[in-house]
């Protein structure tokens, strides 16, 4: 799971259709972690998957927060050590 690519989802405004198959692949790991309410349309043969992103979780705005919150005492941390 990306934490980059949830912040980054966080700044979207939904929905967002998603056709890179890395951004599908990324957005599913999200979703089956319960970080983020997404759906996937598979065209018809020969078609490639997309997937919509509709919004973050409460536990997804959770793991931003705890994200961020790591960011900043690590970097307090570095800070205090120079």
């Amino acid at each position: 799971m990306s934490i980059e690519f949830l912040r980054a989802l966080s700044k979207c405004t939904p929905p967002l259709t998603l056709t890179r198959p890395q951004d599908v692949d990324n957005l599913l790991v999200l979703r089956a972690a319960g970080l983020v309410v997404a759906l996937t349309l598979k065209p018809g043969t020969g078609g490639r998957e997309v997937a919509r992103f509709l919004a973050l979780t409460p536990d997804g705005r959770s793991a931003l927060g705890l994200a961020d919150g790591e960011a900043q005492r690590s970097g307090g941390a570095e800070a205090a050590m120079q």
